[in-house]
C-alpha cells in the first residue's frame, strides 16, 4: 500500500487554517487490508519539486501519534508573514510553536517516551537550534521532518514487533 497522505497547499501560510490533520492509520491496518507494507510521500507529497524560493511563510510539518495511534501532521507557522524578509526569524517563530507544542505531546503520550519510543534525532536536532539559536536552512528544515517521520515509524514498527 503506498499512497499520498499529505494535503500539501499552494502557500506555506495556507496551512495556518488547517494546524493539525489527519495524516494515515495504514500502519494500524495494513495487514488487514492484505498487504505486506505500507509507505507513503511523507511531507513532500507526491509532486516534488526541485525549485525552491524565498517564502513568505515558513512552515514545520511535523508527524505524530495521537492517542489512539493514528498518525496526524501538525503544521507550525511563521507569524510574520507580510514579505520576504528574514527567512531565520520566520524559522524561529515557527520553531518557537513547536518546542511548545512538543512538551505538551510528550505530557500527552508519556507512554512514548517512558519506556518507549524515545525522541526522534530529528526533534533533538530541532531543539539544539532552539537552544542554540541557530538557523538550518530550508532545506535542511525539510529533511528533518523527513527523517523525523522515518524515524519515528521506523521505532513505533520496532516496538510493535517486540510486542
Amino acid at each position: 500500500m503506498f499512497e499520498d497522505k499529505f494535503n500539501k497547499q499552494i502557500k506555506n501560510a495556507d496551512y495556518s487554517k488547517n494546524i493539525d490533520e489527519f495524516f494515515s492509520d495504514d500502519h494500524l491496518f495494513y495487514t488487514d487490508e492484505g498487504y505486506v507494507g505500507f509507505g507513503d510521500y511523507s511531507i513532500i507529497g507526491n509532486d516534488y519539486t526541485e525549485s525552491g524560493f524565498a517564502p513568505y511563510a515558513v512552515a514545520i510539518h511535523i508527524v505524530y501519534f495521537n492517542t489512539s495511534n493514528e498518525l496526524r501532521v501538525r503544521h507550525f507557522i511563521s507569524d510574520s508573514n507580510r514579505d520576504i524578509s528574514d527567512v531565520a526569524g520566520k524559522f524561529r517563530e515557527a520553531l518557537a510553536k513547536y518546542i511548545d507544542w512538543e512538551k505538551e505531546w510528550q505530557k500527552e503520550r508519556p507512554d512514548l517516551f517512558v519506556g518507549g519510543i524515545p525522541p526522534t534525532n530529528a526533534m533533538v536536532t530541532l531543539n539544539n537550534h532552539w537552544l542554540n539559536e541557530t538557523y538550518p536552512g530550508l532545506p535542511t528544515l525539510k529533511k528533518l521532518s523527513v527523517m523525523h517521520h522515518l524515524e519515528l515509524m521506523g521505532k513505533f514498527l520496532d516496538v510493535e514487533a517486540s510486542k
